[in-house]
């Protein structure tokens, strides 16, 4: 394919102009500083998985094992294990940097494309209503975002071996990634000169030069350049460890605590998430696609089928998906690419009016403005961190403000944290905790060490250890459940924080209390508290045992 006909439209496009250049930085400008603001103002996570994630790549330094962490995505670790050291508030201006990268080549992407609006990619991407509360946790989303964009860049310059070298990478940041790696090879082998391009050639044609062996060999050098990344990750995971990573997509059902729903579950998240007006304008972008679905055909197969992929895996309840809306965030760059083409299109519609002239620029405006404005306002964040508790049980109304203020700290958290100080500064005794907040907040890494203490069986840890048993993660782990400790003969409760509104006399403990600690007071027990069914977590863990 020519770099013409990957050009897409041939309007003059990119930063033309002195006023185009102005915007653009300007817009750049703004979009990177709000949500630095809300950085560096918050005091809390958007999930406790961002903890997580920078707990392992701050102890890589100390646990190279850590690496090939499943759990916390070993393409997402690589990255943001290089700056962990420097503190979690450095990760995350990192991570802000990545997204702000992904934006820089979105708007490349643009301009590729010939987009008359590509100056605007900064407001029709860092103000889509979730990018400024999603480009900066240390979570999969930025570098996820940022490494596909930049395979779709690769490929319209038809720098097929870095296209493919990111599409394969994308399997290590998050799993569903091993779907656009097979869905980039077989877009590939449709291009000029790749295996299904001749085959269908020959087939439509019934005639002309058809090389297979070239064609195969074409393909064989450009696939071995894709599972690159995934072969050298596998390979040195087994040599370490002993297993091999990639068996998790032959296991996608290990547990259902993370639910199921249905199959158009994620078609409200995106527009809520995206915001009302950055998704009208990307469907609006849908309809002026006549003519130019040949370029875009890479962006329009990948976003598309990631997002009917999505939709499929959570109606299935499969590989713990869970239905969040932060998974389908990496498809913010799809969605202004479609905006920029919707405000063009409108142009072009409206010109043809009696006034259409002098009515594009406020057009324009107009749009942008609203954009904006969902970008400050984020209705979906405000939505969904509101105290629901509270206002469930006394009676309240949902508080939204005109511009959306910094992220709290959750109240569990709170409580876990409240419960990590007390436990650490009593005389003696080790204290551990199934929540990550307990290890992030007192600073403890994930050494090999530190592993196996707070994973050994309740009845072998030393006497006078203390535990942090937690309502909301502890239950899914048979060793560490409520009755594990209370039936124990060596485990008593020291103290214990209700939940916000507990209920009296519940048989659930999580029902009652947000976080029990317990300690240990002897050493009588020969054996932990048996159960006849694996706990959710237990399933889980046993894929890698």
């Amino acid at each position: 394919m020519t770099n013409k006909m990957m050009s897409g439209n041939s309007t003059a496009s990119g930063l033309a102009t002195k006023p185009q250049k102005s915007w653009f930085a300007l817009i750049f400008i703004v979009g990177f500083f709000w949500p630095l603001y809300r950085l560096l103002m918050n005091d809390g996570w958007i999930l406790d998985d961002e903890i997580s994630h920078y707990y392992f790549s701050r102890s890589v330094w100390e646990n190279p094992e850590q690496l090939f962490n499943h759990w916390t995505r070993p393409g997402r670790n690589w990255i943001h294990l290089l700056v962990a050291p420097l503190g979690f508030t450095a990760t995350r201006v990192f991570t802000l940097i990545l997204s702000a990268l992904a934006t820089w080549m979105s708007y490349r992407v643009a301009d590729r494309l010939g987009l008359k609006y590509a100056f605007l990619i900064p407001a029709l991407l860092m103000f889509q209503s979730w990018f400024p509360e999603l480009c900066y946790p240390v979570l999969t989303q930025a570098p996820f975002m940022l490494v596909w964009i930049l395979g779709i860049a690769a490929a319209l310059k038809s720098r097929y071996h870095w296209a493919g070298f990111c599409f394969g990478y994308l399997s290590l940041i998050r799993h569903e990634g091993i779907l656009l790696t097979a869905l980039w090879g077989l877009w590939l082998s449709f291009q000029p000169g790749g295996l299904m391009h001749k085959l269908f050639g020959t087939i439509t044609h019934g005639r002309g030069e058809v090389t297979l062996a070239k064609a195969i060999s074409r393909d064989t050098l450009y696939a071995l350049s894709t599972v690159s990344a995934i072969l050298i990750y596998n390979i040195a995971a087994f040599l370490m460890l002993g297993h091999w990573p990639f068996s998790i997509y032959f296991e996608s059902k290990p547990t259902t605590m993370y639910g199921s729903g249905t199959v158009y579950h994620y078609v409200p998240l995106l527009i809520y998430g995206a915001g009302f007006a950055s998704s009208l304008l990307a469907a609006i972008g849908l309809c002026f696609l006549r003519g130019r679905v040949h370029a875009w055909s890479l962006i329009l197969v990948s976003y598309g089928f990631y997002f009917v992929a999505h939709s499929l895996i959570y109606w299935k309840g499969a590989f713990a998906s869970g239905g969040y809306y932060h998974f389908i965030m990496p498809m913010a760059p799809a969605l202004a690419l479609l905006a920029a083409l919707g405000l063009e299109g409108l142009c072009e519609m409206v010109k043809k009016w009696r006034w259409g002239s002098r009515i594009q620029k406020p057009l324009v405006s107009c749009c942008v403005a609203c954009v904006i404005f969902q970008g400050f306002n984020m209705f979906h964040h405000q939505m969904n961190y509101q105290n629901w508790a509270k206002i469930m049980h006394e009676g309240g109304r949902p508080e939204f403000k005109l511009i959306a203020p910094p992220l709290e700290q959750g109240g569990h958290s709170q409580t876990v944290i409240e419960a990590s100080d007390w436990a650490t500064n009593q005389e003696n005794g080790r204290v551990f905790a199934k929540h990550v907040a307990h290890n992030f907040h007192q600073g403890i890494l994930a050494t090999q060490e530190q592993i196996e203490a707070e994973n050994a069986a309740l009845y072998m840890m030393p006497t006078g250890s203390y535990y942090l048993w937690d309502s909301l993660y502890c239950e899914f782990e048979n060793r560490i459940r409520y009755a594990s400790f209370d039936e124990s003969q060596d485990w008593v409760a020291v103290r214990a924080w209700q939940q916000e509104y507990p209920v009296d006399g519940a048989a659930d403990p999580a029902k009652i209390y947000r976080v029990v600690v317990f300690q240990k007071v002897s050493a009588r027990d020969t054996q932990d508290k048996h159960y006849d069914v694996l706990g959710e977590a237990d399933k889980v863990d046993q894929i890698y045992e």
